[in-house]
C-alpha cells in the first residue's frame, strides 16, 4: 500500500496535458461536468433494475466501505485470491472491468483533468483523482443490491482496474491510442431526477470506439461499439461533411456477471464531431424505447438544454428536461 500511496504522489506532481487539451472543450463542456459525471457514473447500474436499485443508498455506501477498506481480510473470506483472479480477470466479468473501468476510467480522468486545468483549479490531478473515485465507489455501493456482487468485484475494480486507468491516464502514447486511432469517446446519459419517484433515470457511462484500422471508404464508413450497460456493435455513415449516422444492434445487460441480456437496437447522430441525439429501442432501464436529444442539438447562445423521452415496458412515458444544471428535473412514470 505504501508503495502505491508514493506512486500516486509521483503521479499527481507531473501536469502531462497543460494546455493541450485532449478531450475537454470550454465552449462544449459545461461548467458542472464533474458533478454530471458522479451521477452518471454512481447511477450507471440502475440501467438494469433487475439486479439494482439505488433504494437506502446510505446503507449499501456502508456496506460497501466496509468491503473495500480491508481488502486482504475480505478477499479471503469471499474465497480467496485464487477465486478473484478467476472472477475479475479470466471470466465475462473482465469485459465491463475492462471497458467500464480502464478504458473509460482513464478517458475521463483525463477530461476531468483537463477540466479542473482550465477552471484554474490547483492541483487538478487530485480533484480528478476524487472525482472518479467517488463515481466508482457510487456506483460499487448500488451493486452491493444483488447478492450475487461480493467484496472481489468492488476490490478488483478500485484497486486494480480504476488505479490502472488512473495511472495509464498520464501516458501518452496509450491516450494518444485510445483518443487517435480507436477514436474512443464518451456518449454518456443525461441523468434525470424524477419529481416523482425521488430517483434518478437516464443515468450512465457509456462509451463509443471507431477503431481506424477498420473504416473504409475513405473514412465514410465506420464500423462501431458502443459499451456500457448495453453493448452495441453497428455501422457509422458520414452522409454530409460533420454530420455522421450510426445504427447498430447488441445486448442490453439484464445480467451483467454472465453478460445476458436482452436484444437492443440504436439509432445516433452526430454533428462537428458531436453527439445530438440517441435512440433505443427495447434497450436499459426496461424502456422499449428512449430518445435523448442532446445540448449539442438544441443549444441557444447560453442555453445548454436536454430533453429525454421514453416509453417503460409495460407502459409509462419517462420524461425529462435538463438546462444549464448538473442534471434535469423529470418524471420516470407519466
Amino acid at each position: 500500500m505504501k508503495k502505491i500511496v508514493l506512486l500516486l504522489l509521483t503521479i499527481l506532481t507531473v501536469n502531462t496535458f497543460a494546455n493541450d487539451y485532449k478531450i475537454f472543450d470550454p465552449k462544449r463542456d459545461s461548467i458542472w461536468l464533474p458533478y454530471t459525471y458522479v451521477i452518471n457514473g454512481t447511477f450507471d447500474v440502475i440501467q438494469n433494475p433487475y439486479w439494482f436499485s439505488q433504494d437506502d443508498y446510505s446503507k449499501k455506501m456502508t456496506e460497501a466501505w466496509n468491503r473495500v477498506r480491508e481488502p486482504d481480510r475480505n478477499i479471503k473470506r469471499d474465497g480467496g485470491y485464487k477465486k478473484l483472479i478467476q472472477d475479475e480477470v479470466f471470466s465475462s466479468r473482465v469485459v465491463p472491468n475492462i471497458g467500464l473501468h480502464f478504458i473509460g476510467g482513464s478517458y475521463d480522468t483525463v477530461h476531468l483533468r483537463e477540466y479542473f486545468e482550465h477552471h484554474g483549479y490547483p492541483m487538478p490531478d487530485v480533484w480528478a483523482f476524487l472525482f472518479t473515485y467517488a463515481a466508482h465507489m457510487g456506483n460499487e455501493a448500488l451493486e452491493t443490491s444483488h447478492h450475487e456482487i461480493s467484496s472481489h468485484d468492488h476490490i478488483a475494480d478500485l484497486y486494480i482496474f480504476d488505479l490502472a486507468a488512473f495511472i495509464m491516464s498520464y501516458n501518452e502514447s496509450y491516450m494518444n491510442f485510445l483518443l487517435d486511432d480507436m477514436e474512443v469517446k464518451a456518449w454518456h446519459f443525461q441523468p434525470i431526477w424524477s419529481l416523482k419517484s425521488d430517483d434518478f433515470f437516464n443515468a450512465g457511462l457509456s462509451y463509443v470506439t471507431r477503431p481506424k484500422f477498420l473504416q473504409f471508404n475513405d473514412g465514410k464508413m465506420k464500423p462501431f461499439i458502443y459499451f456500457g450497460m448495453q453493448n452495441i456493435a453497428g455501422l457509422s455513415y458520414l452522409y454530409q461533411e460533420d454530420r455522421v449516422v450510426s445504427l447498430g444492434g447488441g445486448m442490453s445487460l439484464t445480467d451483467p456477471l454472465e453478460q445476458k441480456g436482452r436484444f437492443v437496437v440504436s439509432i445516433f447522430h452526430e454533428s462537428n464531431g458531436e453527439l445530438d441525439g440517441s435512440l433505443f429501442i427495447n434497450g436499459s432501464e426496461d424502456m422499449s424505447w428512449r430518445l435523448n436529444l442532446y445540448p449539442n442539438l438544441l443549444k441557444y447562445k447560453d442555453v445548454d438544454p436536454g430533453f429525454i423521452i421514453g416509453n417503460k415496458r409495460g407502459g409509462g412515458i419517462s420524461l425529462g428536461l435538463t438546462v444549464n444544471m448538473p442534471f434535469g428535473l423529470g418524471t420516470d412514470h407519466l
